[in-house]
């Protein structure tokens, strides 16, 4: 099993070591430097394994948990769509109701323009300047003037609003045309990612069927962490609708670390090295400060159980809600070390907890993740 390799490597490892100072009189500072070297990269390789759930995943549970991540991206997909589709349905109403009030008013434009023309030719030939020389006075010639101004702006207005309402009426009518090809490829798309889902969901349960009763055991576990993690990003995703502003660049973001002195180097499993993994993982000595990233508010702050009280998926975790449209989560910390509750204001820098192993973890690292508009994505643009 590789957890034991895992640790018997540790061990040689441990080994190799007290024996390298053990003889350090024979050797030159620099091939005890560049031994040294080899050791903390291997050290360095094995935490990183030990940071996931690597260090148990069998080949099927591999192939199973990389299927999950499918099965989830294709069911967001789809439901993003539909969600879509929902949503430009109700703007084709809007558009097709403005549209019936932009003809009527049209309608009522056009009848006014008809009767003014009808007004104009029950006059004859009487013109604006035959109006201005019948009056028998200044005063009257100045009231006629502005009377004859006010008509004009008034023929002239007229005719602008029964422009611009046939304009928009046209622009109305282009946009239900572009619409409703947008739901047709959406529903075709739908299919599309449904096939796509039923055959990943075939895949897997003919993989499950070759599980051991240890690897079952270790499935229930990812499953019960995809479940969670769709609960989160439920949950995240409905706060970041009420987010109206631009979303800050990553280069604009101003992160710090989420560790005391650690940068994005020393990140030890990335984002997406293996399927389903969300973040990015620093492995580190159980007890480490968790800082915050970025000032903002605790919108998550729990531990996530299973019925006998055991850790499970994130295990303890916080969500930061940063004010620009990113949230970040740090996740596995150690058990009773969160300092903060839901809705507490956080500093830059802040300690907000201590790195553990609770949940789906195999030894002491911090998960972090970060979010855009209710979205994971890469961190490694935000880090320091």
């Amino acid at each position: 099993m590789k957890l034991k390799r895992i640790i018997f490597i540790s061990y040689t490892i441990f080994i190799f070591l007290f024996m390298s100072f053990g003889i350090s009189f024979a050797e030159t500072s620099s091939e005890l430097q560049e031994k040294k070297k080899e050791i903390d990269n291997q050290i360095k390789e094995i935490n990183s394994e030990i940071a996931g759930n690597k260090a148990q995943m069998t080949n099927a549970l591999t192939q199973i948990n990389k299927l999950n991540s499918e099965i989830s991206t294709y069911e967001g997909e789809i439901s993003d769509l539909e969600t879509r589709i929902t949503d430009v349905s109700a703007q084709i109403i809007e558009k097709e109701n403005n549209i019936k009030e932009q003809e009527t008013k049209y309608e009522q434009q056009n009848e006014l323009l008809a009767k003014r023309l009808v007004a104009l030719y029950e006059s004859g030939s009487t013109s604006y300047l035959d109006l201005l020389l019948s009056a028998d006075s200044l005063s009257d010639f100045i009231s006629k003037y502005y009377m004859i101004e006010q008509l004009a702006e008034y023929d002239e207005d007229l005719l602008n609003q029964i422009e611009n309402t046939k304009k928009q009426i046209e622009a109305e009518k282009e946009y239900l045309i572009s619409a409703k090809a947008e739901i047709e490829n959406s529903k075709v798309a739908i299919e599309g990612k449904k096939n796509s889902l039923a055959s990943s969901k075939n895949q897997k349960e003919a993989l499950v069927t070759t599980l051991t009763e240890e690897e079952k055991s270790l499935q229930e576990q990812l499953e019960e962490f995809e479940k969670d993690k769709k609960e989160v990003q439920q949950k995240l995703a409905a706060l970041a609708a009420k987010y109206k502003g631009t979303v800050v660049a990553p280069s604009a973001a101003g992160y710090t670390s989420p560790l005391p002195g650690r940068t994005k180097s020393n990140i030890t499993t990335g984002y997406g090295a293996y399927a389903g993994h969300t973040g990015v993982d620093f492995a580190c000595p159980g007890g480490t400060a968790v800082l915050a990233v970025k000032s903002g508010t605790v919108v998550t702050s729990t531990a996530l159980r299973y019925s006998n009280g055991n850790y499970k998926s994130y295990g303890e975790y916080i969500v930061i809600d940063h004010g620009d449209g990113t949230m970040t989560l740090y996740a596995h910390m150690q058990s009773g070390s969160r300092r903060v509750s839901v809705g507490s204001t956080v500093s830059q820098g802040q300690q907000i907890g201590s790195v553990g192993s609770t949940g789906n973890s195999t030894g002491n690292h911090l998960h972090f993740e970060v979010w855009v508009s209710g979205r994971r994505t890469n961190p490694v643009p935000y880090l320091p």
